[in-house]
């Protein structure tokens, strides 16, 4: 079963697969992504490094769980 994409806020999305728990947030004029996974919960105490994107694109391109944001975005109004 595929794991759903929630929608938060108009700015905030978040998806849990294999084990880790994404989070993409609108900072600006980009994305940032906050994964928590057993490194980052053992290491930083569940603090999260974010990545960032220029384009939800670029997402797509990194994290495969993340396949299909943008045409969700563009459902709700580009």
């Amino acid at each position: 079963m595929a794991n759903a994409i929630q929608v938060v806020n108009d700015n905030t999305f978040k998806l849990k697969a294999r084990g880790n728990e994404y989070t993409l947030v609108k900072e600006g004029d980009q994305w940032a992504m906050y994964v928590v996974n057993a490194s980052v919960r053992a290491w930083n105490n569940g603090f999260a490094i974010p990545k960032y994107f220029d384009s939800l694109e670029q997402v797509e391109a990194k994290y495969k769980s993340w396949k299909g944001i943008s045409l969700l975005l563009c459902n709700n109004g580009c």
